[in-house]
């Protein structure tokens, strides 16, 4: 992830003494090659004044160096400073990434905003998933300069994801989505599950049912804005977090209206997506598998059950094992069924 120093560990007394000499001697040209030799931003740089270190970016550009690199030197750098040149690339590096500094996010969308009116939807992409990433691990005071961009944009996806852009695109209206991220919890509030079905209705029902099973379809389409690998593990492979939290409550809308027989195998290949294992990360999204679980519980049919039980034999991560035993247990009591019958009536 962007959003972690560059260090200088591991680089010797002698090539940081030479990074100073450079600096000292206003050999910028020189300092650039360095810096790129040693991918690292030394102290000394961050120090330097916002139109020097914006004509060092430049040069950096030019020597194409890695993306860390450059929102290193532009951390903390005033909006004054950053050309549109320096801070179009710029925006494309953190576009490119799954978090970047709060600070720096928040510079280029000024930067964005003066020079083209707003800040791009990718922009404000990697905003959100920064604020979330921030707020497990640091008080709101960390990712407070991009909140009121993230006010400003409230209510919409994220770009990047096949199936969000298609959904930005075909929503009947825009407070579906908008009430589909404020869902919660490992079940939809009642007072929320009432909106959604009042609002289902209102777009049509069924047609309305469709495009979302037709969303739910795209979720494993590649990534139309690639994030940069971070190590061994591929951010790519994970669903975006903010766009996760609009699917969970996509298939809550699902679970809290008429069911259509198409919803269960719709909702069990998007379970068995978001259950797959992922290296260094683990299930693709916890938050989906379970919402997709609730949602086949109360379809309460027997296709629905069965597809619950087709789901747990595939071999899943403890508690989304446990969620499907659960949902598996009660609705066969209200069906009155066997399940180890159901089961072997479905083996092939």
């Amino acid at each position: 992830m962007l959003d972690q120093p560059v260090l200088s560990r591991g680089v010797s007394g002698e090539r940081l003494e030479r990074v100073r000499e450079l600096i000292a001697a206003a050999d910028d040209d020189a300092l650039a090659d360095e810096m790129v030799r040693l991918g690292l931003v030394d102290d000394d740089v961050r120090a330097l004044p916002g139109a020097r270190r914006h004509a060092l970016i430049l040069r950096l550009i030019e020597r194409g160096a890695d993306g860390p690199l450059l929102v290193e030197v532009a951390d903390d750098i005033p909006a004054g400073a950053l050309s549109w040149r320096a801070g179009r690339h710029l925006i494309g590096v953190a576009a490119a990434s799954e978090t970047c500094p709060p600070r720096v996010l928040a510079v280029l969308a000024d930067v964005a905003e003066r020079e083209a009116g707003g800040a791009p939807a990718a922009l404000v992409a990697v905003m959100r998933r920064t604020a979330i990433e921030h707020a497990k691990h640091h008080p709101p005071a960390r990712w407070a300069p991009i909140r009121p961009w993230l006010e400003r944009e409230a209510g919409s996806l994220n770009v990047g994801e096949p199936w969000a852009e298609a959904a930005a695109a075909q929503a009947p209206s825009g407070e579906l989505l908008a009430h589909a991220l404020t869902a919660s919890g490992a079940r939809p509030a009642p007072r929320w599950a009432r909106r959604g079905a009042d609002l289902v209705a209102e777009l049509g029902g069924e047609e309305c049912r469709a495009l979302i099973r037709r969303w739910l379809g795209l979720v494993p389409a590649p990534r139309t804005i690639e994030l940069r690998r971070d190590g061994g593990r591929d951010p790519n492979q994970v669903p975006d977090p903010h766009n996760a939290r609009a699917l969970r409550g996509l298939l809550y809308l699902l679970a809290v209206t008429v069911p259509h027989p198409d919803d269960v195998p719709a909702v069990g290949r998007l379970a068995q997506y978001a259950c797959e294992k992922v290296p260094g990360h683990g299930p693709r999204s916890q938050a989906v598998a379970h919402a997709c679980v609730y949602a086949l519980e109360r379809f309460t049919t027997i296709p629905a059950l069965r597809e619950l039980i087709r789901l747990r034999s595939l071999g899943q991560p403890p508690g989304i094992a446990s969620a499907l035993s659960a949902a598996i247990a009660r609705r066969s009591v209200a069906l009155g069924v066997d399940p180890g019958r159901l089961h072997q009536a479905s083996a092939p």
